[in-house]
């Protein structure tokens, strides 16, 4: 019914999306120098090997790993940033004799600004992305890197940055996406309660109103015009009758006429045809005679909610059909409402989906009901509403 969720926000999906794409960014990367990588292991320093290479292997290889369990790993992120950083710093030692090509941490050096973006945030990865890029175009330059010309190194050095500042920036952007989307759905649930709690006061303001009107705005004028003896006793007989009105007004709500059981069958079966809902079958054993019934407010919050159940599951569930039965059980009406479609871990629901927490279960415990949904990946969906009922 209501799609279950893994995580409290969209920014922790944010963040598990932005995770696996620098594993497979530096996937990608890796690949693509590995020639470079395996040309250059023998000419380096044992200890450069072993230190600076054999840190950004381990990193690499754990943020690559916690990727695929869906988490983010700053750590992992923040150590792979630092290993190319301080390796490229230490290149010059570890590789004094002249170098053909550029070192093979170019080819990772956007990578380390890609990571420092997901462990730190834009502002540390774009002073990460400059500094770097200028520590490489010196090391670029040198014999250790290359000896490359000041315009070779510097525009070796300006495309790492951009390439790392443009997926650092890319990165950005699904966060601030994802915060905004968070923003707004909590400003939409304050809203909805907002609304509910209005719609409250109004329908208070109006049945008040309707008192005011109808009795004690009669008892004053009948009272300005009363003239006669008559007029006089009627004018304080309807002032009687309004403090009377306003006195059950504050007591209690106006009294419904509770809804008779055998009613009930006809009323599902209403709502089951909406044209909008997928096929609906509907088994009920309630008694026809009318001699259990079920309180007004109960009654709607009942069809309410088997409404809501019936709009998640013809939206939500993929399921082919939906059944609702109905019964008496100890003293207790039942009813239930199930679907056959993939169905979701209700646990895993994000308390900010309001389709079962309040227009279901909620509901159902403000009408002096109580409300369960099973459900697991796989077996469909359940829905159970129960009240008690009372006897004519």
């Amino acid at each position: 019914m209501d799609p279950a969720v893994r995580d409290d926000s969209h920014r922790a999906a944010a963040e598990r999306v932005i995770s696996r794409s620098i594993a497979v960014f530096a996937v990608a990367l890796c690949a693509q120098g590995a020639g470079d990588i395996l040309d250059d292991l023998p000419e380096l320093a044992p200890w450069w090997n072993l230190v600076f290479g054999g840190a950004a292997a381990f990193t690499l290889v754990w943020m690559v790993a916690a990727s695929v369990r869906g988490r983010v790993d700053r750590r992992a992120l923040g150590g792979f940033s630092a290993a190319v950083a301080i390796g490229l710093l230490a290149w010059p030692a570890a590789h004094p004799g002249p170098q053909v090509g550029p070192p093979w941490l170019w080819h990772v050096l956007s990578l380390g600004t890609a990571c420092l973006a997901g462990a730190a945030g834009i502002k540390a990865a774009a002073i990460y992305a400059l500094s770097t890029s200028a520590l490489f175009a010196v090391v670029r330059h040198s014999p250790p890197g290359g000896a490359a010309s000041f315009a070779v190194a510097g525009e070796d050095g300006a495309y790492a940055a951009m390439v790392g500042i443009a997926v650092a920036v890319a990165i950005q952007a699904i966060r601030v996406g994802a915060q905004r989307a968070d923003t707004a759905e909590a400003q939409a649930v304050a809203a909805y309660r907002e609304s509910a709690g209005a719609r409250a006061q109004l329908i208070e303001r109006h049945r008040l109103g309707a008192v005011l009107h109808d009795s004690v705005m009669t008892a004053l004028v009948s009272a300005a015009q009363a003239v006669t003896l008559a007029q006089r006793l009627g004018a304080a007989k309807a002032a009687r009758e309004g403090m009377r009105r306003l006195e059950e007004y504050t007591a209690t709500e106006p009294a419904r006429s509770p809804m008779p059981l055998g009613e009930l069958p006809s009323r599902l079966q209403a709502v089951a045809e909406n044209p909008a809902f997928l096929p609906v079958d509907i088994f009920s054993t309630l008694p026809p005679d009318g001699e259990l019934s079920l309180p007004a407010s109960a009654a709607d919050a009942l069809v309410e909610a088997v409404f809501t159940a019936l709009d998640n599951a013809s939206r939500h569930s993929g399921a082919s059909r939906a059944t609702i039965s109905a019964r008496v059980q100890d003293g207790r009406l039942l009813v239930e409402v199930a679907d056959d479609g993939r169905g979701f871990d209700p646990s895993e629901v994000h308390q900010r989906r309001l389709g079962i927490r309040l227009s279901i279960v909620q509901r159902a415990l403000d009408a002096g009901g109580r409300a369960a949904v099973e459900s697991a990946p796989g077996e469909g969906t359940r829905v159970v509403l129960e009240w008690e009922v009372h006897r004519q």
